[in-house]
């Protein structure tokens, strides 16, 4: 397995991964969505996890506030969770449910991340007036807002009931890279192009290639298998889906200019958009 360290790593379909696995006793209970579009514009929620029945309890540590309708948003190990991001993923849930026949009652709101998010805490304790509880290690619940409203922070959590949220991330050692590739094994077993392995080996290849050494035939066979399939599939996918929301941007930030007036050429300057794309919108 090359060492690929330096790459840019993914994280967001990991994490969406991630969500089932933990949640894989309620798969028959639960939808879920991911990136899903909240309206016409570029408004995208990270997950969406919709209960298939009212009434139905989730037991699971992260999903004991969960409502019918659950918005997820995630920031990996780099990303800090700020009050702007707090603040827009509120704005989510009102949208969601101006344009979805559900009640704000019914909709609840999850912040995933790996640093702990002091200034956010803080705004929201003295600025808000909003009471933070902990129901356990890593996992908080903010008491006041419209909505239920928790916290995770992964790197907090426990190894023993969230070790799929809590080993996403690029500093592994080989007890817990190990320990998260059989817990997999456990639940799924292996499948082709695979987006959780993958991006944990690519996040920790001199720890996965260290592992390969310490483990049985077979078992070092299928996560090579699993790796392999996704080899160039899942990296080009992910960089069009970079263009993508890169075009998005590009779009959106060229509407405002023109509704301020700029001329086109600087418009086409200050963007990688055509004149022809312009013009259109």
């Amino acid at each position: 397995m090359e060492a690929r360290g330096k790459d840019k790593v993914y994280w967001h379909e990991a994490f969406y991964e991630a969500i089932q696995l933990e949640l894989h006793q309620y798969l028959d209970v639960l939808t879920f969505i991911n990136e899903h579009p909240l309206s016409k514009e570029a408004l995208i929620i990270d997950v969406l996890v919709i209960k298939k029945k009212q009434g139905i309890d989730i037991d699971k540590n992260i999903g004991k506030i969960f409502r019918d309708i659950n918005l997820l948003e995630f920031k990996s190990e780099t990303d800090s969770l700020t009050v702007r991001d707090y603040n827009k993923v509120i704005a989510y849930g009102y949208l969601y449910a101006s344009f979805a026949p559900v009640h704000i009652s019914d909709i609840s709101i999850t912040f995933a991340c790996t640093i702990y998010p002091r200034d956010l805490l803080d705004y929201l304790e003295n600025d808000r007036r909003f009471k933070v509880t902990y129901s356990e290690d890593g996992i908080c619940y903010i008491h006041g807002d419209t909505f239920p409203i928790q916290i995770l922070e992964s790197k907090r959590m426990s190894t023993e009931k969230n070790v799929f949220l809590k080993n996403l991330r690029s500093n592994l050692d080989i007890t817990e890279a190990e320990r998260t590739v059989k817990a997999y094994k456990a639940l799924k077993g292996f499948e082709s192009r695979n987006v959780y392995l993958d991006r944990l080996a690519k996040a920790n290849p001199d720890i996965f290639k260290e592992m390969m050494k310490l483990i049985d035939a077979e078992f070092r066979e299928l996560i090579v298998m699993t790796i392999a399939e996704t080899e160039g599939i899942l990296d080009e996918r992910d960089k069009q889906r970079d263009r993508q929301r890169d075009k998005q941007r590009d779009k959106e930030m060229a509407k405002r200019l023109k509704q301020n007036d700029v001329p086109l050429n600087i418009i086409v300057n200050s963007t990688k958009l055509s004149l022809e794309e312009v013009e259109a919108l």
